[in-house]
C-alpha cells in the first residue's frame, strides 16, 4: 500500500493559538516542529502572523533549517485575503502577500493558501482578475496558489462550480484548489463532484476533519471551536478521500482541526492524537480504496 504523507495544518499543531486572535501559538517554532516530527508528520503548515513573527525572531534562513533537521520536507503557507481590494485593505494585503511569497521562495513551500473570507466588493470575474496576477507572482517563485473553497456564508465562490469558473477564467497552471471535507460538506457538494467536474492536472490541496452531520446553528463557531480529529465524528472522510484518489491526486493529506478544547492540551498531546488518528482514517481509506482499484482492474 502507498502511505500518503500527513501534513499538520497550522491550526492543528498551534496550540493555545486563538483564531479570533492575534492566532500565534504559544510554543516556539523549534519546539513545535521537533515536536510534531517525533510525532510522525513530515509536512506542516504555517500561518501568515506566525510567520512574520518567527521571521523577526528567527530569520527564514534558521527557520529553514530547524525544518530541514527534523524531516519535514514539504510546507504550505496560508492566509491570504482581501487580494482582490481596491480600498486602504490592500495595502495590509500587500503585506502580507509579500511574505508569503517570500515564505514560499525562501521555506519551500508547496503552495499558498488564500480565501475570500469577508469579501464584501469583488465578483467573481475582478477575483479572477487578481487571482491571476497573485499565481504569475507565485509563479515566478516556483510555487501553487491554492484558493480554499468555502461556504456562501463566508464566500461569493461557495460552490465549486464558481471556484472551478475562477481557476479556468485565471489560466494559470500553478492555480488550483485547497479541498478541505468540511466546507464540501456544509455546501453539499457530493464527492463524487471531485471527479466529475475537476480537470485533470488542476492543483489541489486536500484537508480533512471530523464533524457531526447536522447542519450548526452557529457556523462559524463550528467552524472555529467544533471541528474535530479525524475518526471522532460522523464524515464520510474515506469517501471525500476515495473522490480525491480517483481523481489522480497523489499529495499529502492535511488534518485541519481547529478546537477550543484542543487548543488547551499540551503540545505533544496535539500532535500525537492529530497523527495517530489522521493516519488510522487515512490508512484504513487507502486499503479500501487500493483493493476497489485492484478488483477494478
Amino acid at each position: 500500500m502507498t502511505q500518503p504523507q500527513l501534513l499538520g495544518s497550522y491550526w492543528t499543531l498551534a496550540v493555545g493559538a486563538d483564531p479570533t486572535g492575534d492566532k500565534l501559538c504559544l510554543h516556539d517554532f523549534r519546539l513545535r516542529v521537533e515536536t510534531a516530527a517525533k510525532a510522525g508528520f513530515r509536512a506542516m503548515g504555517f500561518w501568515h502572523t506566525d510567520l512574520r513573527e518567527n521571521r523577526s525572531k528567527l530569520g527564514f534562513r534558521e527557520m529553514k533549517r530547524i525544518l530541514d533537521g527534523n524531516g519535514i520536507d514539504e510546507i504550505e503557507v496560508e492566509w491570504l485575503l482581501d487580494w482582490f481590494c481596491t480600498d486602504e485593505r490592500r495595502a495590509a494585503s500587500d503585506e502580507t502577500r509579500k511574505l508569503l511569497l517570500d515564505a514560499a521562495v525562501e521555506l519551500g513551500a508547496k503552495h499558498i493558501k488564500i480565501g475570500d473570507l469577508g469579501n464584501d466588493c469583488a465578483d467573481i470575474p475582478k477575483m479572477t482578475e487578481e487571482f491571476a496576477v497573485l499565481c504569475r507572482q507565485a509563479e515566478e517563485r516556483g510555487t501553487n496558489v491554492l484558493f480554499e473553497m468555502l461556504p456562501a456564508a463566508f464566500s461569493r465562490a461557495p460552490t465549486l462550480d464558481a471556484v472551478l469558473a475562477l481557476c479556468k477564467g485565471a489560466g494559470a497552471r500553478n492555480g488550483g484548489i485547497m479541498l478541505d471535507n468540511l466546507h464540501l460538506q456544509r455546501t453539499s457538494t457530493p464527492p463524487q463532484d471531485i471527479v466529475r467536474k475537476i480537470p485533470r492536472g488542476l492543483p489541489l490541496g486536500v484537508e480533512i476533519n471530523d464533524g457531526m452531520l447536522a447542519t450548526p446553528v452557529n457556523l462559524i463557531d463550528s467552524v472555529i471551536n467544533k471541528r474535530l480529529l479525524p475518526g471522532d465524528g460522523e464524515f464520510d472522510i474515506a469517501a471525500f478521500l476515495h473522490a480525491v484518489w480517483s481523481h489522480g491526486y497523489q499529495g499529502s493529506i492535511g488534518v485541519e482541526v481547529l478546537n477550543e478544547y484542543m487548543r488547551k492540551w499540551p503540545l505533544e498531546t496535539a500532535a500525537t492524537e492529530a497523527f495517530a488518528k489522521t493516519e488510522k482514517v487515512v490508512t484504513a481509506a487507502r486499503q479500501q480504496w487500493e483493493a476497489t482499484q485492484e478488483r477494478i482492474t
